[in-house]
């Protein structure tokens, strides 16, 4: 929207609105108000405008009043089409292509196994170009403008530069990403680690609500953490704060996928558990140094069944995951701890070990009324998370670039 420098309310109004309607799908403009502490004719100013330019369009009006008074409602929500975004996940030996629409819900979705760990920079840049060209093709015929691209990645990534420093998922480091794929796609390219998407996703739902200062850790091949202070993600002065998983639980312990020793991913990853268990325990033949969901189960099952080899090995990382959230209470003081991934499969064999940790760490004090719970991973809330983060991103670029369409 072509606003004065100086209107930064009007602005900071619109995007509310359009975010509002994102997150609740048709509200009617009075109703729009009272939630974003606006006035009801700046409502419909802006809606108006909107409506204009194409980004929101009006539903039938809601079903009379079995009393005759008083109009019914006409609620207004997103377009899904006024634009688009695309969603990466880079994890080991694959990566998954997401197009989420306008009004942040998912439209397409792809899976392509790649041997990510033999990809040089260059080949992996070559290699997302030709897939987003490819979805764009294919997908995004409807969407009146690309507002974004959303890379997720697993490791340490610096949003700013749009560099990935380092990820398990490839065998290279530091490398700028996102300068090549917005000139080349002419849209703006954010960098994301996975956790801190997966946090975006879990901090907007209604249960989390009352917990601005919330822990999110993640368990799955690798270990991630996303810490939100008042809301907003700590990503430190290169994006690597947070890297629960490459703190240490032994020193000159266990090897671990970064090439140190002891950290506590060496001890509570799905390679580290199963690298554990493959020499002691008659588990499904495969890669056991990327261990799959199946063989990840079999792993599991005998855990919750009983096998002592299988208890203790669970115990163990119990422990190491136990001591790294006691180190996460004493210097963060969260309202929530919430433990979720794929990797909670397996929390039942974990918990007990990790709460005597927790005790056996803390005085009660720096405890304090911290909850720490754990969410299941019935879904993959990556992408999802993606796609809300780049549409966020990009909400003001496409107001105005609707706005040059619409006076052009």
């Amino acid at each position: 929207m072509a606003l004065p420098s100086t209107d930064t309310s009007r602005l900071d109004n619109t995007l509310a609105v359009i975010r509002t309607l994102r997150d609740q799908g048709s509200v009617a403009r009075i109703d729009l108000g009272a939630l974003n502490g606006i006035s009801s004719a700046t409502v419909t100013s802006i809606s108006a405008e909107l409506l204009q330019q194409g980004l929101i369009t009006e539903r039938p009006p809601e079903t009379p009043r079995p009393t005759g008074r008083g109009r019914p409602k006409t609620l207004i929500e997103l377009d899904p089409n006024a634009a688009c975004v695309v969603c990466i996940k880079l994890s080991i030996n694959e990566i998954q292509l997401v197009v989420g629409d306008f009004s942040g819900q998912v439209r397409h979705s792809e899976h392509h196994a790649v041997p990510t760990l033999t990809l040089s920079a260059d080949d992996l840049e070559a290699l997302l170009e030709e897939k987003i060209s490819t979805v764009c093709a294919q997908q995004l015929k409807g969407f009146q403008r690309l507002a974004g691209i959303c890379l997720a990645v697993q490791g340490v990534v610096s949003s700013q530069s749009g560099t990935i420093i380092w990820s398990p998922a490839l065998s290279f480091r530091n490398a700028p990403i996102s300068t090549r794929l917005a000139e080349r796609f002419h849209c703006s390219v954010l960098l994301e680690n996975d956790a801190n998407c997966i946090a975006s996703v879990l901090a907007a739902q209604p249960a989390y609500a009352d917990c601005p200062n919330l822990v999110v850790i993640m368990l799955g091949y690798g270990i991630g953490m996303s810490v939100l202070i008042n809301g907003v993600p700590f990503l430190g002065a290169n994006g690597s704060a947070a890297e629960f998983g490459h703190s240490k639980y032994q020193p000159d312990g266990a090897l671990c996928a970064c090439g140190r020793r002891g950290c506590i991913e060496a001890y509570t990853s799905d390679y580290a558990l199963y690298r554990a268990a493959a020499d002691h325990l008659a588990l499904p033949s495969g890669d056991s140094a990327h261990p799959s969901e199946q063989q990840m189960q079999a792993l599991t099952q005998l855990a919750l069944k009983g096998d002592p080899t299988a208890q203790r090995i669970y115990a163990e990382a119990g422990r190491a995951l136990g001591f790294g959230i006691a180190n996460v209470l004493a210097l963060f003081n969260p309202d929530l701890v919430l433990i979720t991934g794929s990797g909670v499969r397996g929390f039942d064999a974990m918990q007990a070990a990790m709460h005597t940790a927790i005790d056996d760490a803390l005085v009660a004090e720096l405890m304090g009324t911290t909850r720490i719970e754990h969410c299941a991973w019935d879904r993959d809330m990556t992408c999802m998370g993606g796609i809300t983060m780049a549409l966020n991103a990009t909400d003001a670029q496409t107001l105005l670039d609707s706005q040059t369409a619409r006076e052009a």
